[in-house]
């Protein structure tokens, strides 16, 4: 469960799946979350692709959110990067161009303030194990780590009690289910066991439809 947090928290990134369509339930996830996140005042930060990334400049756009963007200089052409999403960039308020992948997440992680995790593949797996050892190196005033839906659940709970996670390392982030939650969480910086109480019966619903 997340400790509380003395980080000041203005930018919010998204991460998540490229690949995800306008029908999937994660998509419409960030959208939700994205629109409420920039509702309450904060600044959307995402990597400029499709999926995930548009639903949350989409979602942020539709309350008159502001949105920030990094992406890879678009003249550099890299094989299975999802690249500049056209649609994301003309929206965004701000787009920061940086030279590769790493430069890319470093920047990301280094505007960020909290850090809403969605449902991805292998690149949002890289964007996890970066910021969750930097909330680690930065405890007291880590940068959150807020892992979104049933999935997140089930691979978070295995890998910290599997692996040889140590106390700290289990206080910088929070499973969350819904955008009130991710909201409260952001305003108050520190999780709640009501939270993570809420996606268990989150997960018992689904098992029950």
């Amino acid at each position: 469960m997340l400790n509380k947090t003395k980080k000041k928290i203005k930018r919010v990134a998204f991460f998540g799946d490229a690949s995800a369509k306008g029908s999937d339930q994660h998509f419409i996830d960030a959208y939700n979350v994205a629109k409420a996140v920039a509702k309450a005042g904060y600044i959307v930060v995402n990597g400029g692709g499709t999926g995930v990334m548009r639903a949350s400049t989409l979602g942020a756009k539709e309350v008159g959110g502001k949105v920030e963007i990094v992406i890879i200089n678009p003249k550099k052409k890299i094989q299975f990067y999802e690249g500049l999403d056209d649609k994301n960039g003309d929206m965004s308020d701000k787009i920061i161009r940086t030279k590769d992948y790493p430069s890319r997440l470093n920047k990301l992680i280094e505007i960020a303030d909290a850090f809403v995790i969605f449902k991805g593949g292998t690149g949002t797996l890289s964007e996890v194990g970066l910021t969750w050892e930097m909330a680690k190196f930065e405890y007291g005033k880590h940068e959150p780590l807020l892992f979104y839906g049933k999935e997140w659940k089930t691979i978070v709970e295995l890998i910290v009690e599997e692996l040889d996670f140590d106390r700290v390392e289990k206080k910088v982030y929070q499973l969350v289910s819904s955008p009130e939650q991710v909201v409260e969480t952001l305003n108050k910086g520190r999780g709640s066991k009501e939270s993570e109480e809420d996606c268990v019966f989150g997960k018992v619903r689904d098992w029950l439809k």
